[in-house]
């Protein structure tokens, strides 16, 4: 009985405050930072660590909300491939307090507008996408969840099946999606066969309940976690909504750092049944994010990818893209996706040939002070600046859209804090500063590079 009511109580007082905010005759404008399109921005810790920020976004018709941790692919041990994945999905997936168990499959009528999982090389992020109405109900369970789940033996095996299925797919997968962690991991050192064989995920089938729950209260704490809104959150008294929900639960401490990884240059050669034609990726080393440098290489990546593209034309099934550069998800890797010619599958560095022109290609041709505008007002936003018109527009409407921001929003703040980016985007903006001819030699070097050349099983 005495559970119960601790649940119980929270959950009336969220009511209230959210009611009280939906019915009042004039909505108040949250607090916070106020940009240029109308947004506004705020950002706060709660004592127990937990890091909150919040974009309102007026008219929007949803509210998404993006909770997640200091906690990626980059913290697995060398044995367990899919460890993160695990752990996130029994996070996402396990009963939690008075919060049933729920599947994949039910999600997709438990938050119509949208959901989302996903582990980076650094970050898991969790999202789900509501109408104002359902927000009481979201954040009560995302606090349930925050305040630890319970691992089961029947749980973990539904959760272990899925990262297996995953990984197969991701091991032996050529789309462009497949590609883009295939070579991540060969410049980790961990070849096609290699990679194929840690795929089969012997080891983490042998993990129990403890050393999941073990991981998880060492982890997925406050103190190493963030919780982020989008939305129409006028009128809502945000800061008093979240302290009534999480700023009750145990912070536990912030793990260190995981240690830098090392990425090393190469050319691997892998066949897979079933192409009919060979595809390739490249991928470039970039300087660290908190290089003082790195916005600059961000600007000129852009400016380059798109007249890539543009040299290459579009992509063939199996690829959608020529280019990809995740910032907020792995800031220290490009993907190049680069046309081949007849005969490049019998050359290992054909791939890294194709790109190496393209580039230098691209270098000799003058960026327009238009064109550079253009680019730095599209990819503000992603770094905590104001947003363009249409786009404003497009996160009123789209869920999808309005998905994206919240979680571009918490992984900046597992990140990094205001001031840094703050920092970061004014150097981004400074058109002075952006010169792609500086990284001539940086794009040159081989030793800056790895490559994956895939062609059809003979």
């Amino acid at each position: 009985m005495i559970r119960i009511f601790r649940r119980t109580v929270p959950m009336l007082c969220l009511l209230a405050l959210v009611a009280t905010a939906a019915t009042a005759s004039t909505p108040a404008p949250p607090a916070g930072t106020w940009l240029t399109d109308s947004t506004t921005v705020d950002q706060w810790t709660l004592p127990n660590g937990l890091r909150v920020v919040a974009r309102h976004v007026p008219g929007a018709h949803a509210v998404s909300v993006t909770w997640g941790y200091r906690l990626g692919m980059d913290d697995e041990p060398a044995d367990r491939l899919g460890w993160a994945s695990l752990l996130a999905e029994v996070v996402f997936t396990a009963p939690a307090g008075g919060t049933p168990e729920r599947t994949r499959e039910e999600m997709e009528s438990l938050r119509p507008l949208g959901w989302s999982l996903r582990v980076n090389r650094r970050q898991t992020l969790f999202t789900e996408t509501a109408t104002r109405a359902q927000l009481p109900g979201v954040l009560h369970q995302i606090a349930e969840r925050m305040g630890g789940v319970r691992v089961t033996e029947a749980n973990l095996q539904r959760s272990l099946a899925t990262v297996r299925d995953a990984l197969d797919e991701q091991s032996r997968g050529v789309g462009d999606a497949d590609l883009y962690w295939q070579v991540r991991e060969q410049a980790l050192g961990i070849g096609p066969d290699e990679l194929a064989r840690r795929a089969e995920a012997k080891t983490l089938a042998r993990v129990g309940p403890d050393a999941v729950r073990r991981a998880l209260a060492y982890a997925c704490v406050p103190a190493n976690g963030v919780l982020a809104f989008a939305g129409d959150l006028a009128g809502l008294d945000l800061r008093a909504v979240v302290g009534a929900q999480f700023g009750g639960l145990p912070g536990g401490e912030r793990p260190p750092d995981p240690r830098p990884v090392r990425l090393a240059a190469g050319t691997a050669v892998v066949e897979r049944p079933g192409l009919t034609q060979p595809v390739a990726v490249v991928g470039l080393f970039a300087p660290e994010l908190a290089d003082t440098m790195h916005a600059d290489f961000y600007m000129t990546m852009l400016l380059l990818g798109s007249q890539a593209k543009a040299l290459w034309g579009q992509p063939e099934p199996p690829l959608g893209t020529r280019f990809q550069y995740a910032l907020l998800d792995d800031p220290d890797f490009v993907r190049f996706y680069p046309k081949l010619r007849p005969g490049d599958e019998g050359d290992a560095q054909s791939p890294s040939t194709r790109v190496h022109a393209a580039l230098f290609d691209a270098l000799a041709v003058p960026v327009e002070p238009g064109t550079f505008a253009t680019f730095r007002d599209n990819v503000l936003w992603l770094l905590g600046g104001p947003m363009p018109a249409r786009l404003l527009e497009t996160m009123r409407h789209d869920p999808a859209a309005l998905n994206l921001l919240c979680v571009t929003s918490a992984s900046r703040a597992l990140w990094g804090d205001e001031e840094f980016w703050s920092a970061y985007r004014r150097r981004f903006g400074a058109e002075g500063f952006a010169n792609p001819g500086r990284w001539s030699d940086w794009l040159s070097s081989p030793q800056l590079r790895a490559s994956l050349l895939v062609v059809p099983a003979r």
